[in-house]
């Protein structure tokens, strides 16, 4: 009994110094990691611990006034019509981006896999992937000057066509169709490596097979290649939905106020009644709802692609 109750630590031990040398051999891809380890903590888990300000009236009076007000802000912002309006948007933008935005960058990659010289798959990649790396600032003004009503392809199109050039950026009809295409260019290339990627992991003698049993290439593709791939899929899908009401960046630099009514959403409604207004209390509420909406979204698709595909995140 006694040499079973010393070998359990010395195995713990031996297991503790182990993992310690591993650590330290790889110590520089641990130090990489901590810089954007050290960036999501900062931005997306110290702000948690301000949640408690959606309860209370925190920026509406003097700091020393500020008190418990429970679920007013939400009642609040559920009875405001500019909420109501930028909740309705987001679904909608953020539906047509899904509709048309996720099928692509799958699309993308099963093509680049079909491209067998290597030297123009690789331009192409580069070609389509380097949009990612712009800002949303520069995205907006690469299409700024490419759609603006004068001295542009779009005013050129237009008198060539014979009808009047319009401003997308400033035309309420329009402005959805291109928040959904800008964000399509600037992400589907790069939203295709992970698929890719997938793809390259497919067993090789499953498309011989296919061929000696006679199968063409959209049967391969379909049957091979989109099946194999399917849990990357449907968990790419759960990542898009909890992120599907996070549209910021893009809207803030590309929607003017005179497009809000049909493009303003509830992220850049929080921005202004929490930090342009300084209602911060009531803005952290409006954040804090959007939160729960996409966390519910995440929860749902997770059940849903367990029960139908038996893959999901948890």
């Amino acid at each position: 009994m006694r040499t079973t109750n010393t070998a359990a630590p010395r195995l713990e031990q031996s297991r503790t110094r182990r993992f310690l040398k591993e650590v330290y051999k790889q110590r520089q891809l641990y130090l990489i990691m901590l810089i954007p380890l050290a960036f999501y903590i900062l931005f997306e888990y110290v702000p948690l611990s301000k949640i408690p300000w959606a309860f209370t009236n925190y920026g509406e009076v003097p700091e020393s006034k500020v008190e418990f007000v429970g679920f007013a802000n939400f009642v609040k912002l559920l009875g405001s019509t500019s909420f109501r309006r930028a909740f309705r948007n987001t679904i909608i933008i953020s539906g047509l981006k899904l509709l048309f935005g996720f099928p692509i960058p799958i699309i993308v990659a099963l093509m680049l896999n079909e491209i067998r010289m290597e030297r123009y798959k690789k331009t192409i990649q580069t070609v389509i992937y380097f949009p990612h790396f712009l800002s949303w600032v520069v995205i907006g003004c690469i299409w700024f000057v490419l759609l603006s009503p004068q001295d542009s392809v779009n005013a050129q199109l237009a008198q060539l066509i014979g009808v009047e050039p319009v401003y997308w950026f400033a035309s309420k009809e329009h402005i959805r169709s291109l928040l959904v295409v800008t964000d399509i260019w600037a992400s589907a290339g790069y939203s295709a490596i992970v698929y890719l990627a997938a793809i390259t992991s497919v067993d090789p003698t499953l498309y011989e097979a296919a061929r000696i049993d006679g199968a063409g290439k959209w049967k391969q593709m379909w049957n091979i290649t989109i099946a194999t791939i399917r849990p990357t899929i449907v968990i790419m899908l759960i990542f898009q939905l909890g992120k599907i009401l996070n549209i910021f960046d893009q809207v803030l630099v590309m929607a003017q106020p005179v497009v809000y009514e049909t493009a303003d959403v509830i992220q850049t409604f929080a921005y202004r009644t929490g930090i342009s207004e300084m209602k911060v209390g009531y803005g952290m509420a409006v954040s804090l709802f959007k939160a729960l909406i996409s966390f519910c979204l995440v929860l749902i698709t997770n059940r849903a692609a367990k029960k139908i595909d038996g893959s999901g995140v948890f």
